[in-house]
């Protein structure tokens, strides 16, 4: 019998080549497997929706999984990021902020969202929903928001003499605050008292009809709420009015700066400021206060933002 001497430099080189086909089968498995894997994740997804890999972080990094996996079933939205970057979007108001834009493309993307979220971008006093007054200081009374028409405030109280002309009413829950108000400013040399107060709807309706009759209906609509649609008859809103008479234009008089700069410290915001009639639907109206407590009136003076905006965002959303 022949004794065979083992050759171990041959068998080296089998032992090497079945070790490189290996890890070639190896790499072709893994890069299939990752091929699955990468075809199967969101970012492909989105890629091959449409998207560059900037807007995918944006998309990525703002929407849940649910709001991410409709993004990725739907057509390539041209505008997407820039209102995923807007501090107060809302996702369910998405395909409104792209229908809105696309038809006023001279508005930016917070103009849009400010529009859409307080509905400003429907007409006027459509799709109206009772007002929830069980939220309180934060109850929200607009030309979307109404009141019925037998609401009264359980706790008015008459505004003192001192602090008021006669015959006005607010709700007591705000007396105190509205009172340290006007002390304060007081204490700085300006007078103020409170010149409009609680109003009920068959006042409401008086107010209206007399501005409808003589002007007609559209300045009426500007200048005055429809009876049930007057944060009047909440009893938490209020006109502030100088006792002494105001030389020049009052919104550059001392006494308004310091309202304005004042009011939220004490729970109080301007509800109808310069520049945001498309918002609220009403003209600027700077002695017209609304009192919404203290954290919120804070939050609104902090951020610019009227109560409806707050309101969509923050309470409604």
């Amino acid at each position: 019998m022949v004794n065979r001497k083992l050759n171990y430099k041959k068998l080296g080189i089998f032992c090497g080549v079945i070790l490189i086909v290996i890890l070639i089968l190896a790499y072709i498995i893994y890069s299939f497997v990752s091929d699955i894997k990468l075809k199967q994740s969101v970012e492909y997804k989105l890629t091959e929706v449409g998207y560059t890999d900037n807007e995918i972080k944006v998309i990525v990094k703002s929407l849940d999984e649910k709001q991410v996996e409709k993004i990725v079933s739907s057509k390539y939205k041209k505008n997407l990021t820039k209102f995923l970057k807007e501090k107060y979007f809302i996702y369910d108001n998405l395909e409104k902020y792209l229908d809105y834009a696309s038809e006023y493309k001279d508005l930016s993307a917070t103009q849009v969202v400010a529009m859409v979220n307080t509905k400003a971008n429907t007409e006027w006093y459509t799709d109206i929903k009772e007002t929830d007054t069980s939220k309180g200081s934060t109850m929200l009374v607009n030309k979307f928001y109404g009141l019925k028409e037998d609401y009264v405030p359980e706790d008015l109280i008459e505004v003192s003499g001192t602090y008021g002309y006669a015959g006005w009413y607010v709700s007591e829950s705000i007396y105190d605050d509205l009172v340290d108000m006007l002390d304060s400013a007081r204490s700085k040399g300006y007078t103020m008292v409170v010149s409009q107060g609680y109003r009920s709807y068959e006042d409401q309706q008086k107010a209206y009809k007399s501005i409808q009759n003589s002007s007609g209906d559209s300045v009426a609509d500007r200048e005055a709420a429809r009876p049930g649609h007057s944060e009047y008859q909440t009893g938490l809103s209020i006109d502030i009015s100088p006792f002494y008479k105001i030389e020049g234009e009052s919104s550059q008089s001392d006494e308004y700066k310091w309202l304005s700069e004042n009011c939220y410290k004490y729970g109080f915001i301007v509800r109808y400021p310069e520049g945001k009639s498309g918002i609220t639907g009403f003209s600027t109206d700077l002695w017209r206060l609304r009192y919404v407590g203290k954290k919120v009136s804070m939050q609104i003076y902090n951020e610019g933002i009227t109560f409806d905006e707050y309101y969509a965002y923050y309470i409604d959303k």
